[in-house]
């Protein structure tokens, strides 16, 4: 059986880093979402679970500024190294963790974020448990991420699922049952709230679509030579999910939900 700890490790951690360092403005509006819902501010206490190579990391750790924490976890060493290499402020601690072993002991946690993750969580009860008891009463949680029915699961189920190196068997949840994790946790129904994010990658070229993608989901089991890989990549991205052309950038469609709780 794979170690899901180790699904973000090796080749995957390499091409996943790669891809973020050669587009680091096409997932834009992933950052201004997190701005909006999390709002991260100075001197709060903040646990980001999933972090990978830290895409938010730096946004989130300026914001709570030297006066706050930023904690972040991620189950894959890989990973972590990756961020480590790229950022270094006072205010960040770095456990390797998956959200199913966060420290709900603490129960200080001012605000919790995560963005494409939780799906890969293997027991998705015992997370949403921890996530509750991490929280400050008033406290907020917000995670983003791909559910059922969404083009967006189509695209993982169909080609990441068939193409990436370490494959891709997840549980991407309904609307019915994230509210039911969140009620056994211990959330009053009041308390949850699930938006729909339209979110856009935006590229320059029809390349940078494909070279993007197949890098960030390490498609390496696609059949063809580096270059045929990366358009059929695109292709299936632009019948998949969508692609439109605006203003000489190409935006492609990347529809998530947000799963917004408040303890």
């Amino acid at each position: 059986m794979k170690n899901k700890n180790a699904e973000f490790d090796g080749e995957r951690a390499k091409l996943y880093e790669q891809a973020i360092s050669e587009y680091p403005d096409a997932r834009i509006m992933d950052i201004e979402v997190m701005k909006k819902l999390l709002n991260p501010r100075r001197g709060e206490k903040i646990l980001g679970f999933g972090e990978g190579n830290g895409y938010f990391c730096k946004a989130i750790a300026e914001a709570v500024d030297k006066q706050g924490k930023y904690y972040i976890t991620d189950p894959s060493e890989d990973q972590l190294i990756n961020l480590k290499k790229r950022i270094n402020l006072p205010q960040i601690e770095i456990k390797k963790i998956g959200a199913e072993e966060i420290d709900e002991s603490q129960r200080n946690f001012d605000k919790i974020w995560s963005f494409g993750a939780f799906h890969h969580c293997s027991n998705q009860t015992a997370a949403i448990k921890r996530i509750y008891h991490s929280l400050k009463r008033g406290g907020t949680a917000v995670i983003c991420d791909v559910f059922q029915g969404s083009k967006l699961a189509k695209h993982f189920d169909i080609q990441v699922a068939r193409y990436c190196i370490t494959g891709h068997e997840v549980k991407f949840l309904s609307e019915d049952f994230a509210k039911t994790l969140c009620l056994i946790a211990g959330f009053k129904e009041s308390n949850i709230k699930i938006v729909s994010l339209p979110q856009k990658w935006i590229f320059d070229t029809e390349k940078d679509v494909g070279k993007f993608i197949y890098k960030i989901h390490a498609m390496t089991l696609l059949p063809g030579n580096n270059e045929e890989k990366i358009n059929k990549t695109f292709r299936s991205c632009k019948e998949i999910l969508d692609i439109s052309n605006k203003n000489g950038k190409y935006y492609l469609n990347w529809p998530m939900k947000a799963l917004i709780l408040r303890k």
